[in-house]
């Protein structure tokens, strides 16, 4: 072999040609082509039978990389930090939501006209049987707490809204969208005020409760409407659905017809309070593909208020404000209470006042000596606490927001079974069985919660012997069908399909919560994932050994030389444009071993996880939510110097030749076999050669060695050369719609690298996620923990952690 193989000819031209002798061997691989060559030097047995005597394999040694190391004692930490998020989470929305639930019956508890509630005799007399009044001023409060209430997440949807619409985009909707949201969202205050305000005064607290499940009547209609012929199991979804309607609807009839026999004829509204509710959650349940056109009519209305939200609820919060005031007025008045004392006690209602204490004196017969033979009363007046209803909605308050906050924390981090779910579900079934249990106690003895709750305050108690009276007589029962009905309705809250770390708009429909409904508003305002899950036979994951020159290479494209791809194709966009593309640029320069062995072992288990991640998904027909595609780019600036035979010709240089032979050490200690690759793939560009290499993940990584007397060098220089490259040249060129293109370039992330640095795959997966989650987002940086001992390291942990907290986080 002649110095002209060895070093090319021209001016310092590289040697970029196939080796003499190679020049038809196939360098392709795919997942049936095993590495069992004789190049790969007998480092897997397949290759050749294994002697006795030849047992023997010299391994590389092992040493932990720094991030091996970290990932040792984190992952315990993980694993328990993982537990005590699912239990944590899962306490907190279970307590804020019994809590958000109890006080808020509470509150509707006092609004009850000329109600009495038996008062504890300790202080008094004892023997003695003592029931206290409300009084018009304690009403007053309690009626304004209900509105405070409903009143602090609608400002939040303002505020947020507003603060949205002015700093960020946000389109205008068209009048007939508004119209639509207007409507619903007015029927739903309507009703809202009506339940609050006149009906659930009026039931005792068990019942109020339970009532509160049967508030799914509309959404379950629109999810049945919304059901269309490509759903899987869509028989036994429609039967569900329709027992589900009916279980709701009883809830229209059961206890009006209880109450009316109890000569309670408010309950009348029950059914339209109920009906009128349930219209807020609308937009959740409703679907273009329905087979129904006024349904998929609402469901392209829908589909546009995804760009025209916030711009709708700021003026839609505002009026629903306005209008639960105005509703609250009105039925207060319609149920005879006095609008006047609303104002002009306001003040004094959140101070002390007088309660008015009634000793009833039992007697037989009618007293000879009165007029009218009545019974003898005896009148006596206490201060109230007139901090109570003020600490009551304060709790209130709170606890709403932590269970709407840890709700939403739960779904992002993608807990959503166990800790929102679940919790959420099991909020009326504790509330009812410790409103049993309160209830009880204090029907046995009204001095129980002396000391913690005023004994002129507590919740509408049931009367009688709960199993015999109010389970059979009362039809108590009937809850348990509405609880399951509930639950049919709030089904995707048990399966969710969003990524981890989704945006708000992504989990919920409305931007906040109703606060006076908690539970039924985490769970009907989680967005139903409509999108279809994507199967593996919709993904392409047979792209490797294809030649690195074909733009198919890394998408699905028709080729332009068909007679197919001149026709128009009915699907703007296809499933596999969604997947993750991760280009992984590293520029290099004068790096010693230490570092290119640091850089190659990361890049080596990318292509470890990048492979078991594909064949789990293509055999094992496994949707992987975090499937990636990856590939490798390596820029050597000034790779070339004169060759040592004549001046005229070119070689490159040692750096080039350090890192090839580093190629294989690299794999050999990530594998922890005696690795060979095959030689790689040499192309000659323009800027000078490449170098193509496949991994054993089968992922490509392509060196690209620079000339600086073809093309400009140093870092940057290298950064804006593989920006036009990865994403004008194998991006923008692609001869797609740009409706796909802007599905691909959603989905493809560069991760740019040093030549020194040492990463696990889950830190990419981790920088991907802060990428998914906010489209705005053009830039995410992982922290870097720099290695090694001694002062100069010192300094460099303070200065790596400056510039990460104060600058890049």
């Amino acid at each position: 072999m002649g110095p002209q193989e060895i070093y090319g000819k021209g001016s310092r031209g590289p040697l970029l040609g196939p080796r003499p002798g190679m020049e038809d061997v196939d360098f392709s691989d795919d997942d049936t082509t095993p590495l069992t060559e004789s190049i790969y030097n007998g480092s897997q047995r397949s290759n050749m039978e294994t002697k006795g005597w030849d047992v023997f394999r010299v391994l590389p040694p092992e040493q932990d990389s720094s991030s091996e190391n970290i990932q040792k004692w984190l992952g315990n930490a993980v694993k328990f930090l993982k537990v005590f998020a699912y239990m944590f989470t899962f306490v907190v929305v279970l307590v804020c939501g019994v809590v958000t639930k109890g006080t808020t019956l509470f509150m509707a508890s006092q609004l009850k006209p000329d109600r009495t509630i038996e008062y504890c005799n300790h202080e008094l007399e004892r023997g003695k049987n003592y029931a206290a009044k409300i009084s018009v001023q304690e009403r007053v409060a309690w009626t304004w707490c209900i509105f405070f209430a409903f009143l602090v997440p609608e400002l939040g949807t303002t505020f947020r809204s507003a603060r949205i619409c002015v700093f960020k985009s946000c389109r205008r909707s068209s009048f007939s969208d508004f119209l639509v949201v207007w409507v619903f969202e007015s029927m739903h205050i309507v009703g809202l005020s009506l339940l609050f305000f006149v009906v659930l005064p009026e039931l005792d607290v068990v019942k109020g409760a339970m009532l509160t499940n049967c508030l799914c009547l509309i959404p379950a209609v629109l999810g049945l409407a919304s059901r269309h012929h490509k759903e899987s199991k869509r028989f036994l979804k429609v039967v569900m659905d329709l027992v589900a309607i009916a279980g709701q609807c009883t809830g229209l009839f059961i206890w009006p017809i209880v109450e009316f026999q109890n000569n309670n004829v408010v309950a009348g509204a029950i059914p339209i309070a109920v009906f009128l509710t349930s219209a807020g959650w609308w937009e959740n349940y409703v679907d273009r593909r329905s087979p129904l056109a006024p349904v998929r009519q609402l469901g392209r209305i829908k589909d546009r208020l995804k760009r025209t939200r916030y711009f709708v609820y700021f003026f839609v919060s505002v009026w629903k404000i306005l209008l639960f005031f105005s509703s609250m007025l009105l039925f207060l008045y319609l149920n005879g209470a006095q609008i006047g004392p609303l104002f002009s006690e306001f003040k004094s209602s959140f101070v002390s006042h007088n309660i008015n204490i009634t000793r009833v004196l039992d007697r037989a017969g009618p007293l000879p000596d009165l007029p009218g033979g009545q019974k003898l009363e005896e009148f006596i007046q206490i201060l109230s606490l007139g901090s109570t209803p003020f600490y009551v909605l304060l709790i209130q308050i709170t606890s709403a927001y932590l269970a709407y906050i840890f709700g939403k924390f739960a779904c992002k981090i993608c807990i959503q079974g166990f800790s929102f779910a679940f919790p959420v579900n099991l909020t009326i079934p504790v509330v009812v069985s410790l409103l049993i249990s309160a209830c009880g106690l204090r029907n046995g003895d009204p001095c129980f919660f002396e000391g913690s709750i005023p004994d002129y305050l507590y919740w509408t108690c049931p009367n009688g012997d709960f199993l015999n009276d109010f389970v059979s007589n009362n039809h108590a029962w009937i809850w348990l069908i509405w609880l399951m009905s509930q639950t049919w309705v709030t089904l995707h809250i048990w399966s969710p399909q969003c990524e981890r770390l989704a945006s708000t708009e992504k989990l919920f429909v409305t931007p906040m919560y109703v606060s006076l409904l908690i539970d039924q508003s985490l769970c009907l305002n989680r967005m139903r994932d409509d999108e279809g899950e994507v199967k593996t036979e919709e993904l392409e994951l047979d792209r490797v050994g294809m030649d690195d020159n074909d733009i198919s290479h890394y998408y699905e494209i028709i080729s332009i030389n068909t007679e197919e791809s001149s026709q128009p194709t009915t699907t703007k966009t296809k499933t596999s444009d969604s997947i993750t593309r991760i280009y992984a640029c590293a520029t290099m320069w004068h790096e010693t071993k230490s570092e290119m062995m640091e850089m190659m072992k990361s890049l080596f288990r990318m292509d470890e996880d990048q492979s078991a991640r594909r064949v789990a998904q293509k055999y094992l027909k496994v949707v992987d939510p975090d499937y990636y595609e990856f590939e490798t780019h390596i820029y050597f600036d000034d790779a070339f110097e004169l060759s040592d035979v004549c001046d005229d010709w070119g070689q490159v240089n040692q750096f080039v030749r350090l890192f090839v032979n580093c190629v294989d050490e690299a794999g050999s200690c990530i594998h922890q076999t005696n690795i060979r690759l095959r030689p790689p793939k040499k192309v000659p560009t323009p800027y000078g050669g490449r170098l193509i290499y496949t991994l054993p993940g089968k992922t490509k990584m392509i060196i690209h060695l620079k000339d600086k007397s073809k093309i400009r060098h140093k870092k940057r220089w290298s950064q804006c050369m593989y920006m036009y490259y990865l994403l004008g040249h194998k991006l923008m060129e692609l001869p797609i719609s740009v409706d796909r293109k802007e599905i691909l370039a959603e989905n493809t992330y560069l991760l740019t690298l040093d030549g020194d640095i040492d990463f696990q795959p889950p830190a990419v997966t981790l920088l991907v996620d802060l990428m998914k989650k906010n489209k705005n987002l053009g830039a995410a940086c992982g922290r870097i923990h720099p290695v090694g001992s001694g002062p100069m390291v010192w300094y460099q942990l303070f200065e790596y952690a400056l510039g990460h907290w104060l600058q890049k986080a």
